[in-house]
């Protein structure tokens, strides 16, 4: 089963926030130690590391040159840019609705001939009614409140 671009967008910032970790604790460096070579506010680093505020492109560069892993600054740069862009995408899907998306589906579906699927928590979208997906779209919105407003 497809994973949903938020969640994507989720799992790629906390990829991207334990990667900064990793490259922390192999340069034997402390959070205290990086936000102080950066001239941030140690909380900053907790945040980055736990994924709850996204890093921008001068704090990996400020993060790595305080590790001394220059070496590793294109490659995250790469992932942020990715999880940035993954993101937008799914505010923007958000914003113009959701119809479009589903209606991309639509063929999928009629030429199904078997469907399977496990969901322990929601009916799948073919059994949903109007509804129940107006219902748990709205949950989904409340618990996962945007970090960005679109530019």
């Amino acid at each position: 089963m497809a994973v949903s671009p938020s969640s994507s967008v989720r799992q790629a910032r906390e990829a991207l926030a334990q990667r900064l970790r990793d490259i922390r604790i192999e340069a034997g460096l402390s959070a205290r130690a990086i936000a102080q070579a950066a001239g941030w506010h140690e909380s900053k680093c907790s945040r980055i590391e736990h994924a709850r505020t996204p890093p921008s492109a001068d704090d990996i560069r400020a993060w790595c040159a305080a590790c001394g892993a220059e070496s590793e600054i294109p490659d995250l740069l790469a992932s942020l840019r990715a999880a940035d862009s993954a993101y937008v995408d799914w505010r923007r899907l958000q914003v113009t609705g959701l119809k479009h998306l589903q209606q991309s589906y639509v063929p999928l579906y009629e030429r199904t001939r078997r469907f399977r699927g496990y969901q322990p928590a929601v009916f799948p979208g073919m059994l949903q009614t109007p509804g129940y997906a107006t219902a748990l779209l709205g949950e989904h919105r409340r618990r996962a409140p945007c970090t960005r407003r679109l530019a």
